[in-house]
Order: structure tokens, then C-alpha cells, then sequence
């Protein structure tokens, strides 16, 4: 293996790869694989053709061509016998679009307080503004028109997050979008229940929102991606992050005094506590 440092670095195996860290100077036209398929020249050379050949054979046999007026969507097509259903039983309509609200109202009570009353970063947030501005962005430089069948008729009870009537915010989903940052945050504090029931609520709400043409197919896919690509950046940003905030927080204290604050391990997590 080779290092600039000449670093000794473990090696991925099964159990241990959760555990794996790239030494500071890392050589990274290397693998932290030794004996992968990646150090044979013949291999690669298979995967520098395969990768020609492929593009080619997509660009031939899976670039659309036809000439489509409006917008063609699959899984409006498909979940159109769904959406009739909704329009002629109002009452099945108005439970899916209750439980929707009510999933979406429930994460946003719990996810927030949580952070209130437990953690000490600003992780959660950072990765909600990204997500939310980006996406006004988009709604703002391209506008969609209306499915045909769209149908989001107010239920007459209210909900914290959700709106009815006919709104064109369509790219991305924050429905989605919202439980996938949900889920992931979860999973980082290592909540593994309530990580798998957010994740499981994003995908009833990607049905939501298909089935009653509030969202096109790909704003439920590009609201998984974007979510989830936001939050391992804001991870990766996580300390810088909250420094920035540090020295915004004291551009306008009142004193420069700070708290004095360590840190102490228990089990394998490093806490902190304030001291003073």
C-alpha cells in the first residue's frame, strides 16, 4: 500500500470496515483494498471499454425521442386507477391525505424538540436551510404546469406543514425529502427505530403524492437524492459549521466571556459537559 507518510492502515475486512479512517496523507490513486480487481491492468482495461461500449448502447437505445406535449409521466399512468378512487370516494382521499399530514406534522414536532432538548450541533438545521433553499430555488427558475390529475382537495382540518389546494411546487418533494433528513439524522444518533420508521414514512409519502399527482415521479426520486446528498455534506461540514456559528453567536454576545467546556467519555461516546 502506498502512503505518503508510509502510514500503516487497516485493511476492509467484514466486520471492521465500519471502523475504517484514511490516514491524513492518504494516496488516493490507491484503494484502501490491497488485492482489489482495481490493482489488475487487464481489469481495467475491461472497464475502460465496457464503460465506451455502454455509453454508446444508452445513448443509442435509451435517449427518448419522441415528441411529447406536456408532460409524460409513468407513474401518474400507472396509479391513475388509485387517483380515480380518491375523487370518487372522498372519504378514502381524506384519511391517506389525514395520515400523510399526520406523519409529517408528528416528524416535525419530534425532530425538533429532540434537537431542542439534546443535542448540541447545528447538523439538523443546516442540512433543513440547504434542502428547503435549494428547493425554493428550483421552484423559482422552473415552473411546471399542473398533472392532469392532480387532485389535493382540502380536508378541512389542519395541519402545521402541509398545505392543500393547488400549489405548482412541485421539484423536488420536500414530503419526502423531509423524513429522508428525518431518517438520516436519526440513524447518525444512532436511534435505529425511529431512523426506519421515517424511512418508511418517506416512502407511503412518495406514494401520497404520486397517487394524487401533487408531485411528478422525479421530483420524488431527485427529493430522496438531494436530501440525502445535503445531509452527508452537512456532515462532512458538520465542525466547520458550527465554528461559523460560534463566531456569529459572538459578534453579538453581550459578553465575550465563554462557558468552559470538556469533554468526557462515556462508553464510546465523547460528551459535552459545561463546567462553568
Amino acid at each position: 500500500m502506498k502512503t505518503v507518510n508510509e502510514e500503516k492502515i487497516a485493511i476492509y475486512n467484514g466486520e471492521d470496515i465500519k471502523y475504517f479512517v484514511f490516514p491524513d496523507k492518504f494516496d488516493h490513486t490507491q484503494s484502501g483494498v490491497p488485492g482489489n480487481p482495481c490493482y489488475n491492468f487487464r481489469f481495467r482495461i475491461f472497464v475502460f471499454f465496457s464503460y465506451i461500449v455502454l455509453t454508446q448502447l444508452f445513448q443509442l437505445f435509451c435517449t427518448p425521442t419522441e415528441k411529447i406535449t406536456g408532460v409524460w409521466d409513468i407513474g401518474h399512468q400507472i396509479t391513475t386507477p388509485i387517483n380515480n378512487l380518491y375523487k370518487e370516494h372522498r372519504w378514502f382521499s381524506i384519511a391517506l391525505q389525514l395520515l400523510s399530514a399526520v406523519i409529517l406534522d408528528v416528524a416535525y414536532l419530534y425532530i425538533s424538540l429532540y434537537w431542542v432538548l439534546y443535542q448540541r450541533n447545528f447538523r439538523l438545521f443546516a442540512a433543513l436551510i440547504i434542502f428547503y433553499v435549494v428547493r425554493a430555488i428550483h421552484l423559482n427558475l422552473v415552473k411546471l404546469e399542473f398533472p392532469q390529475n392532480y387532485y389535493w382537495e382540502d380536508p378541512s382540518i389542519p395541519s402545521l406543514v402541509v398545505k392543500y389546494g393547488f400549489f405548482s411546487d412541485f421539484f423536488y418533494s420536500g414530503h419526502v425529502g423531509y423524513l429522508i433528513i428525518c431518517g438520516l439524522e436519526m440513524r447518525k444518533i444512532g436511534k435505529k427505530y425511529m431512523s426506519a420508521f421515517f424511512f418508511i414514512c418517506s416512502l407511503y409519502q412518495a406514494f401520497v403524492v404520486i397517487t394524487f399527482a401533487i408531485h411528478y415521479t422525479i421530483d420524488v426520486t431527485t427529493g430522496c437524492i438531494f436530501a440525502h446528498y445535503f445531509y452527508n455534506q452537512v456532515c462532512y461540514w458538520e465542525v466547520k459549521i458550527d465554528f461559523f456559528l460560534k463566531i456569529i453567536a459572538n459578534l453579538f454576545a453581550r459578553t465575550p466571556k465563554q462557558p468552559n467546556i470538556k469533554y468526557e467519555v462515556q462508553g464510546d461516546k465523547q460528551i459535552g459537559v459545561i463546567t462553568a
